[in-house]
Order: C-alpha cells, then structure tokens, then sequence
C-alpha cells in the first residue's frame, strides 16, 4: 500500500462519477486514419491557417480524460485515469522528446472510489502538484462524499504525497452537490489559482475558484465566480483557462473557456477576466450545434490566435443522440483578443473520427499545441500549429 494511498485513506479519500458524464472509458467503436500526411486548412472567417499533423501520439499507455504539463528540464508530464481491478488510478508518464513517446513513471493516487479529473501544474519551485476528483461511494455505487484532492511530488513526478483538500463536502440528500474537473494556473502574484466546478442543484452548477500561498498544503475557502449571476437553468462546467494579452489595449487578459448545460443540450462559452481571475465578465456563446451537444472544452494560444478543442455529437443522426457517446474530437479558432474581443470559427477542424472523449490542450510552443484525447481506452495526442 503506498503512503499517497494510506494519507489518502486517512483522510477519507476515494473516487467520483460526475452528473454529467466525466472521464469514462468509451468502447472503441472503429479506429481509421483521417490523413497520412499532414493537412493544413485555411479558416477565412479569421484569415489564418492551421496544420494538423498525421502523427498521433499515446500520451499514455492505456487511461481516460489526459492532461499534459510542461516541467522547467523540459520534459513533458502526462496524467490519465486508469482502471485497475476495482481500484481507479491516477498514473503519470513523461515525455522526453516534445510529445512524440511517453513512459510511465509514478501514481498519484488510486482508490475503489471515484478518482477522475487529474491536472498538472509545476511551480517555480519545481514541485508539482495534481489536482483531482476524490469522491466516496457507498456500497450501491451512490456518492456520499465529494473532494477536490491536491497531491505533490517534488521529484519530477515519479513519487506523490498528500497535499491538502481544496475542496470537500458530503453529498446532500439529493445528491447534486459534487465537486468536478479542477484546473490549475499560477497566479501573477505567485499564488497558485485552483478553479473547478460546482454543482448547486440539479440544473445549477456554477465555477468556483481557491487559492494557495503555500504550495498547496492549505487553501483559501473556495468562492464562487458567479459566472451566470442568478440564473439557476445552467450548468457550467469543464473550464479551461488561457492568458493572453489583448493586442488592442496591451492589457494581460485570462479567457475562460466552459462547456454550458441548458435545456436539453450542452453548448460552449467563454469569460474573460482582466484582474487574473478574481471577477469575470462579457459571457459569450462561441459553438453551438443545432439540437446536439459540444461539451468538455480546453483552450489553448496557438500563434496569434486560440484554440479550443471540444467533443461534440453533431455528426451524429439526432435520432440516436446518447450524449457523450458518439462524440467526435474537433477545434474552432479564434482572431486574436483585440479590445477585449474575440471572434470565432464557426469551420470546425475534425481531430478524430472515432468515438473519441475528454479532450485536452497543451501549448508545446508559440506555434503549435497538442491536443489530446482519449479513444477506445487509450490516450491519444496530435498536433495543431498555426500555418
């Protein structure tokens, strides 16, 4: 038994299952190549184009719902979700060629609960910290207690200790109280922002935001962000951040990117934030597929522009919608931010045309991103550059 899980234990934690699906591995259904080359296509509603490359990567060796992170040595780390017998698995591989291969290297953590929904952040230390869903399930399989848990390696990942809880709750009685999908930046001020999603009722879940000063060991009492102000017909979740600077103003600006439940579809927005996160505003739609659903963003910078890879079901008969199965991996794009505006593609780049889930995005460099994604029970990578 490692000391992770015994300090885990200790303090309660095991695994999740989100409201709305998250990190589940999908059956392959059928796998063929979209090119054997590279492709590069032009988006004229931005005037730019974009390559994306053949060459498809396994982040890791088997898993669910990837993230990649950057370490300071260059390397780069990945985390996936891994069933294990009855045991979930958050394990870590490394990358030591830019993407391209990666080799297992440590575990985060396991637990028969549900254990979902890793992030990587290094700091400027060099210690790095994963943040996940640690949920606790009774013996129907029902969730009785829900975590945001921070664990941290000071080792380059290979070996992990308990941290801290960001966030924790026991479930209510109706159950639509749990704690999804953490995200980790550095803050300009040096402390480390943990946002994730929060659900307030069954049709209500709105973003929430922490803070470490420390290194993670303790957290400010999370706050809600607020995101769609009263309103309680939306579900806001799976965000993603991205900082940029506005080429209009030269003012350093985080644009978030969510997905949005509303009636019966799933949508994506964005918010923009010009005081690192601590207030948001100028909520905006930027993809929606008539009568089917795009959900699970991230957003990443690639060139002058941004990228947001999502999973969507619009290629699918509206008959047989089983949201998020059937989902397919595609990107728009954006101009860059200028006065505090972004405009969107409304081409989509098709990444994969299989069954395909849970996607990521990593900026590798200026140019170009990976994205990633999970199909058939094996995480994938491909990389998009601006042409």
């Amino acid at each position: 038994m490692s000391l992770v899980f015994m300090l885990l234990s200790y303090f309660s934690a095991i695994f999740t299952i989100s409201a709305s699906p998250i990190g589940q591995p999908r059956k392959e259904i059928h796998r063929r190549s979209l090119a054997t080359r590279d492709t590069t296509v032009q988006f004229s509603e931005i005037d730019a184009s974009f390559t994306l490359g053949a060459a498809e990567s396994k982040v890791a060796a088997s898993g669910t719902y990837p993230r990649l992170a950057r370490l300071s040595d260059g390397g780069i780390l990945s985390i996936a979700t891994f069933q294990d017998g009855s045991d979930r698995v958050l394990r870590v591989s490394r990358s030591d060629d830019d993407g391209g291969s990666f080799t297992e290297i440590g575990e985060v953590a396991r637990s028969t609960g549900d254990l979902d929904n890793g992030y990587l952040l290094q700091l400027p230390s060099g210690t790095i910290l994963a943040a996940f869903r640690n949920h606790d399930k009774n013996a129907d399989g029902a969730l009785t207690y829900f975590r945001i848990t921070v664990c941290s390696s000071t080792d380059g990942g290979r070996t992990w200790v308990f941290a801290a809880q960001a966030a924790e709750n026991a479930a209510s009685a109706s159950g639509f109280n749990g704690l999804w999908e953490p995200f980790l930046r550095l803050g300009g001020d040096g402390a480390v922002q943990l946002t994730y999603s929060g659900e307030l009722s069954q049709t209500n879940q709105e973003t929430f935001r922490a803070l470490s000063r420390d290194e993670g060991k303790t957290w400010s009492a999370p706050a809600n962000l607020r995101l769609h102000g009263d309103r309680t017909d939306q579900r806001d979740g799976m965000q993603g951040i991205v900082s940029v600077q506005d080429a209009g103003s030269g003012q350093e600006t985080l644009v978030m990117v969510f997905e949005v439940k509303e009636g019966n579809y799933v949508h994506l927005a964005t918010v923009t934030s010009t005081n690192d996160g601590e207030s948001w505003g100028s909520r905006s739609t930027i993809f929606q597929a008539a009568n089917h659903n795009a959900g699970a963003p991230q957003i990443a910078s690639v060139g002058n522009n941004l990228a947001v890879v999502f999973m969507t079901d619009e290629d699918t008969d509206a008959s047989s919608l089983n949201w998020p199965d059937k989902a397919t991996i595609k990107m728009i794009f954006s101009s860059e931010l200028r006065g505090g505006q972004l405009d969107w593609t409304t081409q989509t780049l098709k990444l994969s045309d299989a069954s395909a889930y849970w996607p990521g995005a990593f900026q590798r460099a200026s140019n170009d991103i990976i994205a990633v994604y999970e199909r058939g029970g094996t995480p994938y990578g491909k990389v998009v550059s601006a042409a």
